[in-house]
C-alpha cells in the first residue's frame, strides 16, 4: 500500500515494492516532481532519503529564484548567474545520488 505523506511543503509518496521501498516526491501544485529511482531496504531509509532530497530541491529551487531576481535588478551579469545556477544544479544532482 502507498502511503503519502508531507514534509516542508512537498507530498512525499512512499512506494513498496517486493525488493524494498522507493520515493516519489511534488510540490501540491504538481509542476515540479522528483525521484530517484532507486530501492532503499527498508521504510525508514526511503523517507530518510526522500526528505533529504526535498531539503535539496527547496534550497535549490530559493537560491536559483534568488539569483534569478538578482539577475533581473541588475546585480548579476549573465554569466555570472548561469555559472552559478549550474553550480547549484550540479550539486543538488550530486548529492541527492544514493550512496551504495
Amino acid at each position: 500500500m502507498k502511503e503519502k505523506n508531507t514534509y516542508h511543503g512537498w507530498v512525499i509518496e512512499l512506494i513498496p515494492l517486493s525488493e524494498g521501498y522507493a520515493f516519489k516526491c511534488w510540490m501540491p501544485d504538481e509542476q515540479i516532481g522528483i525521484s530517484n529511482n532507486h530501492i532503499y531496504p527498508g521504510l525508514y531509509q526511503a523517507v530518510r532519503a526522500a526528505r533529504k532530497r526535498v531539503k535539496l530541491e527547496s534550497a535549490s529551487l530559493a537560491l536559483i529564484c534568488f539569483l534569478n531576481e538578482s539577475y533581473e535588478n541588475c546585480h548579476l551579469s549573465h554569466k555570472e548567474c548561469s555559472a552559478l545556477t549550474s553550480s547549484i544544479s550540479d550539486f543538488t544532482t550530486s548529492a541527492s545520488s544514493p550512496k551504495i
